[in-house]
């Protein structure tokens, strides 16, 4: 799984998306929740695998995200 707090902007789904896929994981579940309209959002996704450090990065690197974490169980 993996967490991740970010802005609520247009286009972080988006962008969330194009990594994911261009890396090749595939999204199992898709969670999302906002405090308020233009706030701060949380995102819990359930992937069909472990999420490599480099596509870690690129997802932290958006502008948009505050905090992204990989989350074992």
């Amino acid at each position: 799984m993996l967490y991740i707090t970010n802005q609520d902007k247009p286009g972080v789904i988006g962008a969330l998306g194009r990594i994911l896929s261009e890396s090749g994981l595939n999204i199992a579940t898709f969670h999302l929740g906002r405090t308020e309209s233009g706030g701060d959002a949380i995102c819990l996704l359930e992937l069909d695998g472990d999420v490599p450090a480099p596509v870690l990065k690129e997802i932290r690197d958006l502008p948009q995200v505050l905090r992204a974490e990989p989350l074992r169980f």
